[in-house]
C-alpha cells in the first residue's frame, strides 16, 4: 500500500477521539475528554459530509455479516454511495477538523500517535473510498487485493469480531474490568480481584505467575494440614486434592480463572480456621 494519511482517515481519527475521551476520563482528566467531545460533536454532524463518510466507513470495518455474497452486495453498495460524496466538501472538513484537534487538545502531536491494532484494515478501507470517488490511482491489481480485503473482514462472523476486539483493544479490557470490580468487589477477597484483573488485563506472563504462586501456597497449606489432621476421612483425600492442585493448568482460560478462584476461596477459609485454633 502507498503510504497513508493517517490524518485524513475518517476512521481512525474517529477512532483516536473515542480513546482519548475515554483515557482522559479514566485519569479523571475531565477538562480534556470534554474538549474532545466537543469536537467530535462540532464536526459529525449528520448533515456533514464528514460524517457521511464516516458512517459509510464504520459500516465497511465494523458491520460483520458472516456471508461473502452479503458481503460482496455491500462492497458493491459502498461503491455506489462513495461516488455521491463530494471530494471537495471532505478535504475542507477534514481540514477544518484535524486544526481543531491540533489547537484544541493537550499533547495533540501525540494523539496522532494513540495506536490502533487495525491499523491496517482503516488504511485499506479509507484508501478504497478515496479511490472509488477517483481521488486515488490504484493499480487493477491492488483494486482487486483491497477489495477482497474488506469482503473477507465482512464475511466474518459477529462472534469473532468481538472476540478480536476484547483480546486487541486493551482499552476495552480496562474498562470491562473496572465496570466488574466496580460491581462484585466487595464480594471478592484481595487475591481473587489479583486473579481476576489478572485474567483481564494482564499477559499470559504474568497470568500464570499469579496461579504458580497460588499453587504453591495451596500445596503448602495442604502440607501443613495433613500434619495436623487425625481425621481419616480426610487424610485419605488430601493426596487427590494435591493432585488436582499439581495439575491445574497456569494457562489463561476460563476454567483456570473459576477453579483457581475456588482454590483461593478453600485456601482463605484454612487460614481463618487455623487462626481460631
Amino acid at each position: 500500500m502507498t503510504k497513508h494519511n493517517k490524518k485524513r482517515n475518517v476512521g481512525l481519527i474517529h477512532e483516536q477521539l473515542i480513546r482519548y475521551v475515554a483515557s482522559s476520563l479514566i485519569a479523571r482528566d475531565k477538562k480534556s475528554a470534554e474538549k474532545a467531545i466537543a469536537i467530535i460533536t462540532k464536526h459529525f454532524k449528520q448533515d456533514s459530509e464528514l460524517f457521511r463518510e464516516f458512517r459509510l466507513f464504520n459500516a465497511l470495518v465494523n458491520l460483520p455479516v458472516g456471508s461473502r455474497s452479503l458481503a460482496e452486495r455491500i462492497l458493491l453498495e459502498s461503491k455506489k454511495s462513495a461516488i455521491t460524496h463530494s471530494s471537495q466538501k471532505l478535504r475542507k472538513e477534514k481540514s477544518n477538523l484535524i486544526k481543531d484537534i491540533n489547537h484544541g487538545l493537550s499533547q495533540s502531536a501525540r494523539f496522532y500517535d494513540i495506536k490502533i491494532e487495525s491499523y491496517r484494515l482503516y488504511a485499506t478501507v479509507q484508501t478504497m473510498l478515496n479511490e472509488w470517488r477517483g481521488m486515488d490511482s490504484l493499480s487493477l491489481t491492488n483494486k482487486a487485493k483491497y477489495e477482497e480485503q474488506i469482503v473477507e473482514h465482512l464475511a466474518r462472523t459477529s462472534t469473532a469480531v468481538l472476540k478480536e476486539t476484547f483480546e486487541a483493544d486493551p482499552l476495552v479490557r480496562k474498562l470491562m474490568f473496572q465496570k466488574f470490580e466496580e460491581k462484585y468487589k466487595e464480594h471478592l477477597s484481595t487475591q481473587q480481584q489479583a486473579v481476576l484483573e489478572s485474567a483481564i488485563l494482564g499477559d499470559e506472563n504474568n497470568f500464570s505467575t499469579i496461579i504458580c504462586e497460588i499453587k504453591k501456597k495451596a500445596l503448602i497449606t495442604v502440607n501443613e494440614f495433613k500434619k495436623t489432621c487425625d481425621n481419616n476421612v480426610l487424610l485419605e483425600k488430601i493426596d487427590n486434592v494435591k493432585t488436582r492442585i499439581e495439575r491445574l493448568s497456569e494457562a489463561k482460560s476460563d476454567d483456570t480463572v473459576a477453579k483457581t478462584l475456588h482454590l483461593v476461596h478453600l485456601l482463605e477459609e484454612m487460614e481463618i480456621k487455623n487462626e481460631q485454633k
